[in-house]
C-alpha cells in the first residue's frame, strides 16, 4: 500500500516536471524569432493559468491554442513594450555598473530602480492580459505601473529576487534556461502580482 502511494506521488511529481519543462521549451522556441516573444510569453502565461485553475495538463497543446488566439496588436504592444523596456533597462544597468564614477553610480541607481519597477509591472501586465483581454495597451501599462509602484515595497522587491537569480545563472551558463527557469520566473511574477490585482479597482475593458 505504501509503495503504491509513493509510486502515485512520484508519477505526479514527474508529470509536473515534464509539463513544466515541455511548456518552458515551447515558450523558448516560440520566442526565438524575437518578434513573436510577446505573444509566446503571453501564451505561456495563459497555459499556466489553465493548468493551475482547470487542471489542463496538456500544456503544449494549450500553449499552441493560446498562441494562436493571442496573435493580435494589443497583445504584441501590451506585452512587448515592458519586455523591450526590461531588455533596455538591463543593458543600462550593465553599462553603468562598469563605471566607477559618481555619475556611473547615480545612473546605476536610477536604472536599477526603473528596471525593478518595470519587472514588477510585467507580472501585472501578464495577468491583466489574461483577465482583461480587451484592455487598450495604454490603459494596461498605466494600471500595471500604478500597481507596481503601489506594491513596490513588497511585491517589487520580491520580484527582483527570481530575476536576479535567473540572470546570474543564465550569465554563468545559458543552457540553464532549458531547465524551466524562464517559466519559473513567469510563474513567480504572476503569483506576486495577484494579491495586488485582487485589491485593485476593476480595470477598464477598453471595449
Amino acid at each position: 500500500m505504501t509503495s503504491r502511494i509513493f509510486g502515485t506521488r512520484l508519477m505526479a511529481v514527474l508529470t509536473v516536471l515534464f509539463n513544466a519543462l515541455a511548456l518552458n521549451l515551447a515558450m523558448i522556441v516560440a520566442c526565438l524569432p524575437l518578434v513573436t516573444a510577446p505573444v509566446a510569453v503571453s501564451a505561456a502565461s495563459g497555459a499556466l493559468d489553465r493548468w493551475a485553475r482547470d487542471g489542463e495538463d496538456r500544456v503544449v497543446r494549450q500553449f499552441v491554442i493560446e498562441f494562436r488566439a493571442r496573435w493580435s496588436a494589443p497583445v504584441m504592444l501590451g506585452v512587448g513594450a515592458p519586455l523591450v523596456a526590461i531588455a533596455v533597462g538591463g543593458a543600462e544597468v550593465r553599462h553603468f555598473a562598469r563605471e566607477a564614477t559618481l555619475t556611473g553610480r547615480a545612473g546605476l541607481c536610477l536604472a536599477g530602480c526603473a528596471l525593478l519597477i518595470t519587472v514588477a509591472a510585467l507580472g501585472y501586465v501578464l495577468q491583466l492580459t489574461a483577465d482583461e483581454p480587451g484592455m487598450r495597451p495604454v490603459d494596461l501599462w498605466s494600471l500595471a505601473a500604478r500597481l507596481a509602484l503601489r506594491n513596490l515595497p513588497v511585491a517589487g522587491i520580491l520580484s527582483a529576487a527570481p530575476v536576479a537569480g535567473l540572470t546570474l545563472l543564465a550569465a554563468h551558463d545559458p543552457a540553464v534556461a532549458l531547465l524551466g527557469l524562464p517559466l519559473f520566473l513567469l510563474h513567480a511574477l504572476k503569483l506576486l502580482a495577484r494579491p495586488g490585482l485582487r485589491r485593485a479597482p476593476a480595470p477598464p475593458s477598453g471595449r
